[in-house]
């Protein structure tokens, strides 16, 4: 028992450990890819190919999940969770107190966590398999001998997209959660609860908007990030692809959810 419980905390402060280093590493090259991406924009303004692919990214990740996944999820979420709150918390507690659960659970940390669980399993592995597959075949050494650094061409450009995306599509999602929740807590319940349509808008603060904005940035950031730093790393083997996008994915969760924890205790 007791050499189960050893082997036990070993595997897991190996795991911590390698961890923590792939974060700091991942760190490190996202910030020297913002670094390059954002000197190469200010030297060659009139250069547009990264706004392209910051464009075409966005279309990706962003606007074609608007509909029909985000779209869906957002009337689950509302049918399931929003309006069964309210309609179960509306018999004991206060309007405010009922106003202000919807907006720190639904609003502020249910909608951008699946917002960046979906982007993750979307995006997130998608450029992992993609840069990765550049890799095996070369081609980033390719672009580096032709004088592109592949750092700006291929990693900046979905790092700010995945940032922009994963904060517009949880204000969105955000938003027709609580609409779809008060609606159908109208439909199920009393019709007196389409008061909180006039509500809920006045109960955001400066602070938890800027916070809210902030998170998702981060998030959508730390996505990419993690997509880009272990596709870089795969070596030669096209095996090394799908491990290297499973672990880009279990990484990006775990540090969403470390996200949304430290931002939740703020």
């Amino acid at each position: 028992m007791i050499t189960f419980l050893l082997y036990l905390l070993e595997s897991l402060g190996r795991w911590i450990i390698q961890y923590v280093h792939s974060f700091f590493a991942a760190l490190q090259l996202s910030l020297v890819i913002l670094k390059r991406g954002g000197v190469y924009q200010s030297q060659h303004r009139k250069n547009h190919l990264i706004q392209h692919t910051i464009t075409a990214q966005i279309i990706f990740s962003g606007i074609d999940t608007l509909f029909p996944t985000l779209f869906i999820l957002s009337i689950f979420i509302g049918l399931g969770v929003t309006a069964q709150l309210i309609l179960f918390l509306q018999t004991f507690s206060s309007e405010a107190e009922v106003i202000r659960l919807l907006t720190k659970f639904i609003a502020l940390q249910l909608s951008p966590t699946l917002t960046a669980i979906i982007l993750i399993s979307r995006s997130g592995s998608a450029i992992t398999v993609d840069i990765g597959n550049m890799v095996v075949h070369q081609e980033t050494k390719g672009l580096a001998f032709l004088g592109v650094d592949p750092y700006v061409y291929l990693a900046y450009p979905r790092i700010i997209a995945l940032a922009i995306s994963q904060m517009t599509l949880a204000v969105y999602v955000a938003t027709f959660s609580i609409v779809f929740g008060i609606f159908f807590s109208g439909l199920l319940g009393s019709p007196s609860n389409f008061k909180y349509f006039f509500i809920v808008i006045d109960s955001f603060t400066n602070q938890e908007l800027f916070l809210f904005l902030l998170k998702n940035l981060l998030s959508g950031a730390a996505i990419a990030g993690y997509a880009c730093y272990f596709a870089f790393n795969i070596q030669s083997c096209i095996t090394e692809v799908p491990q290297a996008t499973q672990k880009a994915i279990v990484h990006s969760l775990i540090v969403i959810f470390i996200i949304n924890t430290l931002f939740a205790v703020i």
